[in-house]
């Protein structure tokens, strides 16, 4: 998902969705960026190796809890 910096507000920056719609995000997230700079977001699934792992240290954890 591509967003467009609208402006910038102190600590803040409006960004314009593909949709036309405006979010606030934390301007410490893009650093350097500058009204009318593009940042584009991508998601990344979870392996199952991944999941796996995520579970094995939580079930650690909480074995040593107990």
């Amino acid at each position: 998902m591509k967003l467009i910096i609208d402006r910038i507000e102190e600590n803040i920056a409006v960004m314009e969705l593909p949709s036309g719609e405006y979010v606030n995000i934390p301007k410490v997230l893009i650093e350097d960026a500058c009204e009318g700079d593009s940042i584009v977001i991508t998601v990344e699934k979870k392996t199952k190796e991944q999941e796996s792992d995520t579970h094995s240290i939580f079930e650690r954890l909480r074995n040593k809890s107990n």
